[in-house]
């Protein structure tokens, strides 16, 4: 183990990525560990929170000598985040290369008003998407956010928890942005799709991975096509009809 005494901000939903790289960080270094989570009008936030509390109280179950770094987490309602006006342009650049999710800007704007340094985002390796996260990273928006898992697949992760006996947490990890009856993935929301392409369907319920795997095409045929077509009625249409599945 490191011997270090830093003190690490990482971004944690209680997603698989940002889970896994807080086990990382929790058993094989030394360093405080800060988790942030930017408290969202989501239907998912609830599950989330409750999901990271569950995965809290399990670490420390399995590891107590590790109670003490892994800090608090700190929650912050998103109408609290101010909104700057350059880091807005600099998305607005990137858009017209790609799509940016949404939490990134709220993320880089939290980033801006109340993180002095530097903080993980775990981002997983999409072979598809290489060249424009060259774009994303050099981003001027994004100076603060450092990507400590972007060379792994969510296997990888999945093969490197096994090996070092914490594969437990992550099955215990959340990503369906609907949850529906019992907290069951919906199959439609992007992160479900996202697990289907992932190779993590295994994940999602019988009839939820149906429905995940029969939208794929229409995410690669989007995403495909969005910068030649986005200015089409077709694709306005199809962007305010199922914006947040692609």
């Amino acid at each position: 183990m490191q011997e270090s005494k830093d003190t690490v901000n990482i971004f944690w939903t209680g997603g698989l990525d940002s889970t896994f790289r807080l086990m990382q960080l929790l058993t094989t270094t030394s360093d405080l560990v800060q988790p942030h989570y930017i408290v969202r009008h989501e239907d998912s936030t609830g599950v989330e929170i409750a999901t990271m509390i569950k995965i809290r109280r399990a670490i420390v179950r399995k590891y107590p000598d590790i109670r003490s770094r892994f800090l608090p987490t700190v929650y912050i309602n998103e109408d609290l985040i101010p909104r700057f006006e350059d880091i807005e342009e600099h998305i607005e650049e990137l858009k017209q290369i790609g799509k940016v999710a949404e939490q990134y800007q709220l993320m880089s704007n939290y980033c801006r008003e109340y993180i002095p340094g530097k903080i993980e985002v775990a981002l997983t390796s999409i072979s598809r998407e290489k060249t424009f996260f060259e774009h994303f990273k050099n981003s001027e928006a994004f100076e603060h956010f450092t990507y400590p898992t972007v060379g792994l697949t969510k296997k990888d992760m999945l093969y490197i928890a096994k090996n070092n006996d914490w594969e437990k947490f992550l099955y215990m990890t959340s990503f369906c942005r609907r949850p529906k009856i019992k907290i069951k993935p919906c199959g439609t929301c992007g992160p479900c799709i996202d697990a289907a392409v992932a190779g993590m369907g295994f994940r999602l319920p019988l009839i939820a991975r149906i429905k995940a795997n029969l939208q794929i095409p229409l995410r690669n045929y989007w995403r495909k096509n969005y910068l030649k077509h986005k200015d089409t009625r077709f694709f306005k249409l199809i962007k305010r009809k199922f914006e947040d599945r692609l």
